[in-house]
């Protein structure tokens, strides 16, 4: 009867060892699952960010492109700025 006593509280010894070790095991999983999914959602926002510095960059090197031509710039002094070549008259709308 005394053997049966120590065997069954060293297996209990052991489960219990078992158990904690896969107790921290689960927890180390789950913190780097975590870890992992924040990793991802600021990976996707990067993404996002980058390609929408992409297309301003685009955007802003084909104005760059139109503003290398003469006449692109007469027509942005025209309609922004109201300016008017030598002997024209300019025309002013009522409203």
């Amino acid at each position: 009867m005394n053997k049966k006593c120590r065997t069954s509280r060293q297996f209990s010894w052991f489960r219990l060892c078992i158990a904690v070790m896969v107790g921290y095991f689960c927890y180390v999983f789950i913190g780097q699952q975590t870890e992992l999914s924040k990793i991802r959602q600021e990976s996707q926002l990067v993404n996002a960010r980058m390609t929408n510095a992409v297309e301003i960059n685009n955007t802003l090197t084909a104005e760059k492109e139109k503003l290398s031509t003469a006449a692109y710039i007469e027509k942005v002094a025209r309609e922004q700025l109201g300016l008017v070549k030598p002997g024209e008259v300019p025309y002013i709308p009522s409203r």
